[in-house]
C-alpha cells in the first residue's frame, strides 16, 4: 500500500509514491508534466514548480513528502468540489389569448 495515494471517482486511483503518478495527478490538477513517463525531466519539473506555487509552498522542484502530501490534498479538495448547478429548464410563460 502506498504511503502517498488518492482514490476518487473523478480522479480514480494515483499512487504518488511513484513519479509516474505524481505527473498523472499533475496533469488532472492542470499542470502539464508532458509525457507520462516516470522520468524527472524539464516538463515535469517545470510542472512540480507551478503546482508548488499554486499552494504556496517553498519552491523547489523537489517532489518530497510534503509535495506528495500537497498534492493528495489538492486532489481531495478538488474532487470534493460541488459540480456546477445544472442549468433549469426555463419554459416561457405563454399569453392568454381573449376569449
Amino acid at each position: 500500500m502506498a504511503q502517498y495515494e488518492h482514490n476518487s471517482d473523478k480522479y480514480g486511483y494515483l499512487d504518488l509514491d511513484d513519479l509516474r503518478g505524481v505527473q498523472e495527478a499533475l496533469m488532472k490538477l492542470g499542470f502539464d508534466p508532458g509525457i507520462i513517463d516516470g522520468l524527472n525531466g524539464p516538463n515535469t519539473q517545470r510542472a512540480i514548480r507551478e503546482f508548488q506555487a499554486h499552494v504556496s509552498m517553498a519552491i523547489d522542484g523537489i517532489v518530497g513528502p510534503d509535495t506528495r502530501q500537497a498534492l493528495c490534498d489538492e486532489l481531495t479538495h478538488t474532487s470534493e468540489e460541488a459540480p456546477a448547478t445544472p442549468a433549469v429548464d426555463y419554459e416561457p410563460s405563454v399569453p392568454s389569448r381573449p376569449a
